[in-house]
């Protein structure tokens, strides 16, 4: 699996460059795992965090380049420490042994072949969590159907499906086409699973609402509604927050508003819901108290009541206490 990295053609970038030499692609990463924090996380959708929380990874480099990233630490700079794949297993076994409900990857496909050694090496020492694949939606139709092999719950974002402003919004004029493709295949891949009221497998498809951005919002909402009914759940997420370094004029160019969505906003939102019919998914309450965003290169990035630290490249032998 390691050649993958001599013409890395992992994902829609498509690079082709020599990982393994030291070349660097769009991801900025070379062919070493770079991990900034795995922590049982309790912010994401219920199905995922209730009991102890979802094992959460977050890996450093992206292959978007988004005008209002909140992790931009992690997607453009190189916070976060070179782990092997025993390391890595080591620290998947250890989120189970604290409590964790699955793994939950972040922003990994950069490092997919790492991740599938990491994860045989674990699932012989006895690991049994779910797995998450926690993403932009900017996948491969072959990332994704190699990932089914393994992953229980896609996790993919929908942002936009306008081409220009995706272009100046992530470097990534082709993102519509590319994050609608590869989430159909998820859902194949996927099917809703419950047992006994718990979500085992399936897709649920996250929506960012970007203020002065609306109609598109209300685009991704009717595309949902025409091709995902009854087949993936939608997360509506409304908490738009995004740290000062990630403003740029790409944004503005793209009419995005570095602001909180207004409440007249969300009651459309709502409304648009409502008609399209759309009841199985999860609506992110509007916020109204001051913003934050995460800070990687603390030992917690997160709130401590959404955060219990498993792994921290900022901690000294990575390890927290608990062991």
């Amino acid at each position: 699996m390691k050649d993958e990295y001599r013409r890395c053609l992992l994902c829609p970038r498509r690079c082709g460059v020599d990982r393994s030499a030291g070349e660097l692609g769009f991801c900025r990463q070379d062919d070493r795992i770079r991990l900034a924090c795995a922590t049982r996380h309790f912010g994401e959708e219920p199905p995922l965090t209730e009991g102890g929380g979802s094992g959460t990874l977050f890996f450093s480099g992206c292959t978007l380049r988004c005008g209002f990233c909140q992790n931009v630490q992690l997607s453009r700079s190189e916070v976060g420490a070179i782990v092997d794949e025993n390391d890595l297993a080591e620290i998947f076994l250890e989120m189970e042994a604290r409590g964790a409900r699955n793994l939950n990857f972040v922003s990994a496909t950069p490092f997919l072949p790492g991740i599938e050694g990491a994860l045989e090496k674990a699932r012989h020492q006895g690991l049994s969590l779910p797995v998450v694949w926690n993403g932009s939606g900017y996948e491969t139709v072959e990332t994704v159907r190699r990932l089914a092999g393994f992953v229980d719950i896609f996790l993919p974002d929908l942002k936009l499906l306008d081409p220009p402003r995706s272009g100046r919004l992530f470097a990534a004029r082709d993102y519509p086409r590319v994050a609608v493709a590869a989430i159909r295949v998820m859902v194949d891949a996927a099917p809703l699973r419950w047992e006994e009221g718990e979500l085992k497998g399936g897709t649920i498809v996250r929506h960012l609402v970007l203020p002065g951005l609306i109609e598109e919002s209300l685009r991704v909402l009717e595309w949902c509604a025409e091709n995902l009914r009854d087949r993936a759940l939608l997360s509506l997420m409304l908490q738009f927050s995004v740290p000062p370094e990630s403003r740029g004029r790409s944004g503005r160019k793209a009419g995005l508003e570095y602001r909180q969505v207004r409440s007249d906003e969300y009651d459309r939102l709502l409304r648009q819901l409502d008609d399209l019919g759309i009841e199985e998914g999860f609506i992110q309450e509007a916020d109204d108290e001051e913003e934050w965003w995460p800070n990687f290169e603390d030992p917690n990035p997160f709130p401590a009541q959404y955060s219990k630290v498993v792994w921290s490249c900022n901690v000294p032998g990575g390890f927290t206490e608990g062991r």
